[in-house]
């Protein structure tokens, strides 16, 4: 074997040495505040349905605004559905945290059913999709019923958002803020840490990948609307790259390309560590459904578990079959359960 060089050797030696020690407050993933959610208030059918037909018009004026027709219907939920979904908001409880990442406080939701009792329950990781205060995660989010499945349910804000230190990097050192949540969930306790999942929405989608890319070890994940190609998606909504991701992502400026690139799975199917769960509605105008069947060609090819459902003429949120949705995610991450 040949000798490594003084120099080289020395230099391994520095870097092998231990720093100094991490204060226990400033460690990754330590629980810094907690605090129990607003008590859950569901809303009337009514005042549900009007907020709804709202939102929707919103999403119809966004993609006019980039030139874009959004041609997917207006989806409610039945009166029928909608009590179910208020009687499973019923039986979960919301606390907010602030924990560290990186030496940032950043801020977090965490759900769990009510009467969980003391068995360790398995977590979900929520990783959650826009950016800055966009899309920032409410206390009673919708995948918040996941906990009434008998879960429990982690999301980060991410950094700089809801009173959290620093500045989001949109896929950059915030994929910590994600990643940390394993050390904080362990500190939480009665968390079974054999049975770890992610779900990621969108940008969240995005976040997922890089986490497993990262080294996160989870038995399984679940992603909708992904933010899968980077590179197709700044030529599709130039708008967005130039309002958001030029501004958060460092290094755009200069090695635009290649900084998109370093966030996109489709180019590196080969690190995703976990069996994959695609979900795409086919009339999603924020995220292209062609990434998605691109994605479970690239995912095959590498010799990955996968399972692909397209939602025909489904929006971003996959709305319209909601309640099919919502059992395939459940069921997937059961499946997968050690």
């Amino acid at each position: 074997m040949r000798a490594v060089p003084l120099l080289i050797a020395a230099a391994l030696l520095v870097q092998a040495r231990p720093g100094p020690a991490q204060p226990a407050e400033r460690r990754d993933g330590t629980l810094v505040e907690r605090a129990q959610c607003p008590a859950y208030v569901a809303p009337s059918y009514d005042d549900y349905a009007a907020t709804a037909k709202k939102f929707y018009e919103g999403e119809l004026s966004a993609a006019s605004a980039e030139g874009i027709a959004m041609r997917t219907p207006l989806a409610l939920a039945t009166r029928e559905e909608f009590a179910r979904n208020v009687e499973a908001s019923r039986r979960v409880q919301c606390t907010r945290l602030v924990y560290m990442s990186d030496g940032l406080k950043v801020a977090g939701l965490m759900w769990q059913p009510s009467d969980r009792g003391t068995t360790a329950l398995p977590l979900i990781i929520f990783n959650r999709g826009g950016n800055r205060d966009f899309s920032q995660v409410p206390p009673w989010h919708a995948f918040h019923r996941f906990a009434a499945e008998g879960f429990v349910v982690l999301a980060s804000q991410y950094r700089g958002v809801d009173g959290g230190e620093g500045i989001e990097e949109f896929g950059g050192a915030d994929v910590h803020d994600i990643t940390n949540l394993v050390p904080l969930a362990r500190g939480l306790g009665g968390i079974d840490l054999d049975n770890i999942f992610m779900l990621g929405w969108s940008r969240g989608a995005m976040s997922t990948f890089l986490a497993l890319k990262q080294g996160m070890k989870v038995n399984a994940v679940a992603v909708g609307g992904g933010l899968l190609d980077l590179l197709a998606e700044a030529k599709r909504r130039p708008a967005v790259a130039a309002r958001v991701w030029s501004e958060l992502m460092p290094g755009y400026a200069s090695r635009r390309d290649e900084v998109l690139r370093e966030r996109s799975v489709m180019y590196w199917p080969e690190q995703i560590t976990a069996p994959v769960l695609i979900l795409h509605g086919g009339g999603d105008w924020r995220a292209s459904p062609a990434e998605a069947l691109t994605l479970a060609q690239k995912l095959q090819a590498a010799g990955k578990s996968y399972e692909l459902i397209i939602y025909a003429n489904d929006d971003h949120a996959v709305s319209g079959n909601a309640v099919d949705r919502n059992r395939r995610i459940v069921e997937w991450f059961r499946k997968h359960v050690r």
